[in-house]
């Protein structure tokens, strides 16, 4: 305990004090004889009578209340309540209202509130909750009266206590609480608890800080919060638990305060609750475990307590009264300090008149030196807490940890550590690193926060922050490692040391991956590869690894890609074709060229389904990869038909027939290869059929129409093509004829033979082909190229079909150039009405665009529905006309 109040006599005189009220330096009070007697109570001055009323009543004061923003004092005398105004010393307590409608009153209550205007007036609102026998009655001051506000309330018994509480009326019985929500049209009740759980107690009730309602229970006091007990806006309470088995705290209520004894009368004076019980004046704290703060037995026989001030409370016997005063707060402070009482100390510097800096300095220190004594009593979560307000440096806290940090922190100086603090083993030091976590990730919250805003921070900070974050995880939660080492910020060597020392090699590789030593990274994963047991073995991460790499890191990709595409090709592959990019980070992708010539040199093998998956699933159109693909296809096909002459097996192996369809496929579908660049490198002795594609290409289609006749046999491809190239060439069917009518005299390329069907002219498949498309080849440039002992009557429905059409030509054409002539004549004759439309433009005709005459020798347009306008005028509107 300390001393909080030092008391002081005020008056030892005859009068029989019934009430008291009071309100700064001034007290007042009420006597059983009627009178009225104000005081004025000053620390230096001493007391001095400053009004008194002899005869006000000539019954009791019972009670009072006073207004201080209004200057009024409600008094209760008579069963009735009487206002008097109090702002003027020579008025004596001067009357000014008696309210008829509170007759049979036998206590009140009253609800102050004062509210800002927008236009800077303060406007003050009183209301009076009146106990008249079973009920409870409300008024207002309106003016210089109190009126009605025609609310009532019916009460199960005669009220013993009441207090107002913003929305709430709290009512006490002598058996019981409740509480009434006056917020909604019709006032809800709603039970509290018993006074005592044993006998019957007078009620106490006391507003605390916040609004709070503090209620005495037996020898408790226990804390309400009012806002509990309104109904929400659909009309249904707030959910609480009015009282727990066996006890009195309310569910959404502060921990109940135990008293020496049951409670006669309390007052709030932050952050002190002042209490007469049987023997003393208690004074008390919220806070903390041992609440009591002071006792003053020398006012025991005290019958009323009332706060006037801040830090000024008067108490009174029946004819005695003393003063309460707030002893100085750095005094108090002081004392509390040295009992370890750090949250009062810190609730007091709150309230004092201390410069804001100097008080805001002081509770930081205080916060300091509490999270120290709650570190060194193992109440390490608290102490975190404390520390947070304190905001200490991060790394200080670290320092209360062993093994956490290797080295100081340059230019820091070593924190106090308490001695007594005890060594952290087992349970208490996971318990105190859960606690150092939260700590520390609320700090870094903050420092992330700073280096975002380019506020002054410090990335070494942040540094020692993660890493030791790192130390804690592995020790408490290691699921939090990888997490939060894909921040980048723990520290490489140490956050290495220990992972090791773990045994965290996956976790190892992510620090190596967010570090960018990824060497580092990529030679542990190729050692834990073959590792029986590892959480690494295999190539599923090394490839996945590689993978996200990108394109910045070309070489090492390669050069650690080579050993998983040396055990495992095809899996090793999707490095190169599952690359992990989204669709905006595609210009990270691996170039392509690179790759291939990366494939070419070392795992050839691998080229061919590197470039089908480009080309096939990318759909990439690049010229070279097409090429090269169809140069692998080739190249391919002819070592797989050198295999097949070598052996000398019979038919064609699977391999070979799948590689040359798609060879011939992409030939014949693909329009990115180079025809030109392809002739040049297929062979001329093989492939004909696939060289027919590239000539086809490049439009040389006589080479093509003599591949498929003179050297494959083949009519149907033949007809096929030049049906296909006629628009393009419309005189293909001549040369598709020339290539029957005139065989070579030698072979087409060196080592390939002709075809027997065509060595000699095949007059059968001529005629056929004359005779199908006779409309499309011109007798007279064929006739010269048949042989010359043809019979004419083999001719004969060739001629048909071609003369038919030629003399159809020629009637389309007489019909068009009749049509022509025909149209010619209208046109002309068309022409000739407009050349005869007559106008006439004298000195009185007007544009009907701006309105003004038309001068002589002046240029105009006219339009089509008789209109003439100026030409300017005409220019003007079709240009406006082709903005719009």
């Amino acid at each position: 305990m300390h001393q909080a109040y030092s008391v002081h006599s005020i008056l030892k005189q005859g009068v029989q004090i019934e009430s008291i009220a009071a309100y700064g330096n001034h007290v007042i009070l009420g006597t059983r004889s009627g009178q009225l007697i104000m005081y004025s109570v000053d620390e230096v001055a001493g007391v001095d009578m400053r009004m008194f009323n002899k005869n006000f009543s000539r019954k009791p004061i019972t009670q009072m209340e006073v207004t201080v923003e209004e200057n009024l004092l409600f008094v209760l005398t008579d069963s009735l309540v009487q206002v008097c105004d109090i702002s003027r010393i020579e008025s004596n307590f001067a009357f000014m209202h008696s309210a008829k409608e509170t007759k049979g009153c036998t206590l009140f209550a009253m609800d102050v509130d004062s509210q800002k205007s927008t236009t800077g007036e303060v406007a003050t609102f009183i209301r009076v909750c009146c106990a008249i026998k079973r009920r409870l009655v409300f008024f207002f001051w309106k003016k210089d009266k109190l009126d009605s506000l025609e609310l009532s309330i019916e009460l199960s018994d005669v009220p013993r206590s009441l207090c107002w509480a913003g929305h709430a009326v709290c009512v006490g019985y002598k058996d019981e609480y409740v509480v009434y929500d006056i917020s909604c049209k019709t006032p809800k009740k709603h039970d509290l608890f018993l006074t005592s759980s044993s006998i019957s107690r007078d009620p106490c009730i006391c507003l605390i800080r916040n609004n709070m309602l503090g209620i005495s229970k037996d020898s408790y006091l226990v804390v309400v919060d009012p806002s509990q007990y309104k109904d929400n806006k659909d009309g249904s309470a707030s959910s609480f638990e009015n009282v727990r088995p066996g006890g009195m705290e309310n569910k959404n209520s502060l921990t109940p305060l135990l008293w020496s004894s049951p409670l006669l009368d309390l007052v709030w004076d932050d952050p002190y609750a002042v209490g007469r019980v049987n023997t003393a004046i208690e004074v008390r704290s919220l806070v903390g475990k041992d609440t009591l703060v002071q006792s003053i037995p020398e006012l025991q026989k005290t019958r009323f307590l009332v706060h006037a001030d801040k830090g000024t409370i008067f108490a009174a016997a029946t004819s005695e009264l003393w003063c309460l005063r707030l002893v100085e707060i750095p005094t108090q402070r002081q004392q509390l300090l040295q009992q370890k009482k750090f949250q009062l100390a810190i609730e007091l510097t709150q309230i004092s008149d201390e410069p804001a800096e100097d008080r805001a300095q002081t509770i930081q220190q205080i916060h300091m030196l509490y999270a120290k004594e709650l570190f060194t009593n193992k109440e390490f979560s608290s102490a975190m807490t404390e520390f947070e307000k304190a905001a200490i440096d991060p790394y200080d806290v670290i320092r209360l940890f062993p093994n956490l940090v290797p080295e100081p922190k340059p230019g820091t100086e070593d924190i106090a550590v308490p001695s007594s603090t005890p060594p952290l083993e087992d349970g208490d030091l996971e318990n105190a690193y859960l606690a150092l976590i939260e700590f520390l990730a609320l700090a870094r919250q903050r420092e992330v926060v700073k280096l975002r805003d380019a506020k002054s921070s410090s990335k070494s900070l942040l540094e020692i922050i993660d890493t030791t974050l790192l130390k804690c995880y592995l020790q408490t939660n290691d699921s939090l490692v990888a997490p939060l080492l894909r921040l980048n910020q723990c520290h490489l060597e140490e956050s290495e040391k220990t992972l090791k020392k773990h045994n965290k090699i996956s976790e190892l590789i992510i620090l190596y991956q967010m570090k960018g030593k990824h060497k580092d990274a990529l030679k542990l994963l190729r050692e834990q590869a073959a590792i029986e047991g590892s959480v690494l073995q295999g190539r599923k991460r090394t490839i996945r690894y590689l993978q996200e790499l990108g394109a910045n890191h070309l070489p090492l990709i390669f050069e650690f890609a080579d050993w998983v595409l040396q055990e495992h090709p095809e899996e090793g592959l999707c490095i190169f074709t599952d690359e992990l990019l989204d669709d905006e980070e595609e210009e990270q992708s691996l170039p392509p060229a690179k790759v291939l010539d990366f494939l070419i040199s070392k795992h050839k093998s691998l080229v061919i389904p590197y470039l089908e998956h480009l080309i096939n699933e990318r759909h990439n159109t690049t010229t070279l990869l097409h090429n090269v693909l169809l140069k692998q296809y080739r190249e391919r096909v002819q070592s797989l038909l050198a295999q097949q002459d070598s052996c000398s097996e019979e038919g064609e192996p699977s391999d070979l027939k799948t590689t040359r369809a798609k060879l011939y496929r992409m030939l014949e579908e693909s329009n990115s290869y180079s025809p030109d660049r392809m002739l040049e490198e297929f062979p001329t002795n093989m492939l004909l059929e696939e060289r027919a594609l590239i000539l086809g290409r490049l439009k040389k289609h006589d080479k093509v129409l003599a591949i498929y006749i003179q050297v494959l046999g083949d009519v149907a491809k033949a007809t096929e093509y030049a049906e296909a190239n006629c628009n393009d060439d419309e005189n293909i069917f001549h040369t598709l004829i020339k290539c029957i009518l005139i065989p070579p005299a030698q072979p087409l390329y060196e080592g390939v033979a002709l075809h027997p069907d065509f060595v000699q002219v095949n007059r059968k498949v001529a005629l056929d082909l004359l005779e199908a498309y006779a409309t499309k080849i011109d007798p007279f440039e064929i006739f010269e190229h048949l042989p010359d002992d043809m019979p004419m009557p083999q001719l004969e429905k060739y001629l048909d079909k071609s003369i038919r059409k030629k003399l159809a030509d020629k009637h389309q054409m007489q019909m068009m150039c009749g049509l022509l002539e025909a149209e010619a004549n209208r046109l002309e004759v068309a022409l000739q009405a407009q050349r005869n439309i007559s106008f006439e433009l004298n000195e009185f005709s007007v544009c009907p665009e701006c309105k003004k005459r038309f001068p002589s020798q002046s240029a105009f347009v006219r339009y089509p529905n008789g209109q003439i306008v100026h030409l300017s005028c005409h220019d003007r509107s079709a240009r406006a006309a082709a903005q719009q």
